[in-house]
């Protein structure tokens, strides 16, 4: 917790953190702001104030985003902003690092095909969003793909208006350099628990989603 590592309190850090200004001049909004925060190790001496905590991660971020970073969004048709939007789906959606690049390409080829991303874990964000942070989403239901939400991937074309997350850099590095693939569709494995099943057609994808629906069933996970 930042708050134990300097002298400045959790009630100082969110003030300096969503100071509107601040926000404002940097180049963010209120969605995007997280995205300046990029989860690494860095030093600081302990009677940092939250001004200069918030005014060095946004020193940071500009360092991390180089041109070489730069160069690699735009061949995918993306801003920094949007990179790390689409790397916190890719982290949400996968705990798994090694196969991020692959989700990655898979989001991408949506996007750049214009299908909607139809990415769950951005459902359960706006169902979070809407209804509390404490509750807890295991499984997302038919019923809540219907939520009115800018975060909903499944209802809107594109990505939604900031980070769902705050991705950490393997997350982003996924997106920069994705995986060069056909696949389009993606389901949780009933057999390698924590990976995922790729496919590249409806009629496969069909067949993995009702094995998964039905292992989820018999695992008693109603929601």
């Amino acid at each position: 917790c930042i708050r134990d590592r300097i002298e400045a309190d959790s009630v100082a850090l969110l003030n300096a953190m969503r100071d509107a200004d601040f926000i404002a001049k940097s180049g963010f909004d209120n969605k995007t702001a997280i995205a300046m925060y990029i989860p690494n190790s860095y030093d600081f001496f302990w009677n940092t104030n939250a001004e200069k905590f918030r005014d060095r991660m946004l020193t940071e971020f500009n360092r991390f985003w180089s041109e070489s970073r730069k160069e690699k969004a735009k061949k995918q048709q993306l801003t920094p902003l949007q990179a790390t939007t689409l790397a916190s789906i890719v982290q949400k959606e996968t705990a798994v690092v090694e196969e991020r690049k692959v989700v990655a390409g898979l989001y991408l080829n949506r996007l750049h095909e214009f299908w909607p991303l139809q990415a769950d874990p951005t459902i359960i964000y706006a169902l979070k969003e809407k209804y509390g942070q404490d509750k807890e989403y295991k499984r997302v239901l038919l019923k809540d793909l219907n939520i009115d939400s800018p975060y909903n991937t499944y209802a809107n074309f594109g990505l939604p208006p900031g980070p769902i997350g705050m991705p950490d850099i393997s997350s982003i590095d996924a997106v920069l350099n994705p995986e060069d693939h056909n696949f389009y569709y993606m389901c949780a494995s009933t057999e390698k628990i924590g990976y995922h099943k790729f496919a590249k057609s409806l009629s496969e994808h069909n067949r993995n989603a009702a094995a998964y629906q039905k292992w989820v069933s018999q695992q008693g996970i109603n929601r």
